[in-house]
């Protein structure tokens, strides 16, 4: 609601509107679009089956280890026979699928396409130049109707091709499952299409991504918790919430740092390898838009961490972030929106609270995402350093680098642009107390706006 009156008595009046009613968006959104494992995961571990119609996709993609690489011939004229034409019945089928047996034909068929795009490991050169792949009939048509159903371009993503390709040791597909439950131990890659022993080393670099979201679940509810808070102006329990964030966000750093060092995934390995095949880089449905294929632009928790920390925009990185959202579930980007219109709302509160210790620890978790940003940064990096031998270009992020690019400077320097805009969203000391002033959040406690019904801790604005 509009204010048309500042009241001298809460310094929060000066803020536009209630901070409560983005605040109450967020929390519904999250959930209703985030599934019952309130993460950027399925709902329940990925199906193993799909109705026999697809038999032929789901058997194709279990031969590609023995075809895909170089040495064994590649796999386009294979593919080109297995699916010659169109089949009805296929496409008929497709929009009976419910979401779950969706996301099961998105990955079979993101992982034949993009096994198809690059025929085989390592790619010849000449793939590096395609700019239009002609897909066989029978990949190509079933794969533009579901990915028109699911409203994403037709290309691999890292929701398909990553965060739903995946099963669990100890349980079926279809099974429920908590996110803290996911660990390197129990996780394997559904679909891989590598002989060993870089099979291992596709799989490790794979769920690395999946593990990253499973931690990143912890990140979530801590901060719906923080905007809930701050919204309904209760001091006490926003302070908490971001202690809590910090350190599920500091605990995600560590779990990702050890998922993708570079004796668990070898660089030279994942560079020749397992890299080639996740890009796109070539039109899909769009025509004269390259697509980029899965990047860690598409993973939700950091994006959710930008919007409502406020980390602003204008490098590279950041660009890519909001083009990342095109190839996201759409009810994750209705959940991502609802923090984007929370953010401004969230960080003006903590700006006019007074509240000294409430603005360090939000700058807290702000220095968290660096640190995350830069543990990405000197991962990264390592993994470019290791793996600069040999003449052939790269694809990524839908972009060809060529040979007598630096990777590696391109890489750092674009980091380092995006780590300063997250060291700009620090918010300034809100000041030394004055006489008689409370010097922490939680000394008295006003009553919420309405609309805030849950139950609230002792605590104050300074004001």
């Amino acid at each position: 609601m509009m204010r048309t009156t500042h009241a001298m008595e809460d310094p929060l009046d000066c803020l536009l509107f209630d901070p409560a009613l983005p605040a109450r968006h967020v929390r519904a959104s999250y959930e209703a679009d985030l599934g019952e494992t309130r993460a950027f995961l399925p709902s329940r571990v990925p199906l193993g089956e799909l109705p026999s119609v697809f038999e032929l996709y789901v058997s194709a993609s279990m031969q590609l280890p023995a075809r895909f690489p170089a040495e064994r011939g590649g796999v386009r004229s294979w593919l080109e026979r297995q699916f010659s034409h169109d089949d009805p019945a296929v496409l008929n089928a497709i929009p009976g699928l419910d979401d779950a047996e969706r996301d099961r034909l998105m990955t079979v068929l993101a992982v034949l396409g993009h096994t198809y795009r690059w025929d085989c490991v390592p790619p010849a050169p000449d793939r590096f130049e395609e700019r239009r792949i002609s897909l066989p009939p029978g990949i190509d048509g079933p794969w533009t109707a579901l990915a028109r159903i699911c409203g994403h371009p037709r290309v691999g993503t890292a929701w398909s091709l990553h965060l739903c390709n995946w099963r669990m040791t100890d349980r079926p597909g279809g099974a429920a499952y908590r996110p803290e439950e996911l660990t390197a131990d129990n996780v394997r890659v559904a679909h891989n299409w590598l002989l060993p022993p870089a099979d291992v080393h596709l799989e490790r670099f794979s769920t690395s991504f999946v593990l990253l979201e499973a931690r990143g679940a912890a990140v979530l509810r801590h901060l719906v918790d923080t905007v809930e808070a701050l919204g309904c102006r209760r001091p006490g329990e926003a302070l908490a919430s971001l202690v809590h964030l910090q350190a599920a966000m500091m605990a995600m750093t560590t779990a990702f740092s050890l998922n993708v060092r570079t004796r668990t995934v070898d660089p030279a390995m994942w560079r020749e390898l397992v890299q080639p095949t996740f890009a796109w880089s070539a039109e899909a449905d769009v025509p004269g838009r390259l697509e980029p294929g899965p990047s860690g632009s598409q993973l939700g928790t950091i994006q959710a961490l930008d919007a409502v920390l406020g980390v602003a925009g204008g490098s590279s990185l950041d660009e890519q972030a909001k083009v990342g959202r095109r190839y996201m579930p759409k009810p994750h980007r209705r959940f991502l929106q609802s923090l984007d219109r929370a953010g401004p709302a969230i960080r003006d509160v903590v700006r006019h609270s007074g509240c000294e210790e409430l603005t360090e620890q939000f700058n807290g978790c702000v220095a968290a995402l660096s640190s995350f940003r830069r543990t990405h940064q000197a991962r990264g990096t390592q993994y470019l350093r290791s793996s600069q031998t040999g003449s052939s270009p790269r694809a990524s992020t839908g972009l060809t680098i060529g040979v007598d690019d630096d990777a590696v400077a391109t890489f750092e320097r674009t980091m380092t642009a995006r780590i300063a805009e997250t060291e700009a969203a620090k918010l300034a000391s809100a000041g030394q107390p004055g006489p008689g002033e409370p010097t922490t959040c939680a000394e008295t406690d006003p009553a919420p706006p309405e609309g805030c019904s849950h139950p609230r801790p002792q605590g104050s604005w300074r004001g």
